[in-house]
């Protein structure tokens, strides 16, 4: 069974943020997230339409998913 990455909801697709290693907060406008990568000496910021986020999330599940990076596709989503 192929999993339907297109219908994720907004909240799915922050917890899926959340677990590969992203801080997602809220604004810095009323319909945007930001996204933050910290690593060892550097952080990263991303601001993003909130409408966006799902299918930024899908489009990262379908790459892992051809690229082997996930064992259990249905796991990660549910």
């Amino acid at each position: 069974m192929k999993p339907d990455f297109e219908k994720l909801p907004f909240e799915k697709a922050v917890q899926l943020f959340k677990g590969w290693g992203f801080i997602v907060q809220q604004g810095p406008g009323i319909e945007e997230v930001t996204l933050i990568l910290e690593g060892p000496a550097h952080r990263s910021y991303y601001v993003c339409q909130a409408e966006h986020l799902a299918e930024m999330a899908a489009a990262i599940l379908r790459q892992r998913l051809r690229t082997g990076a996930m064992m259990n596709p249905v796991s990660d989503v549910q």
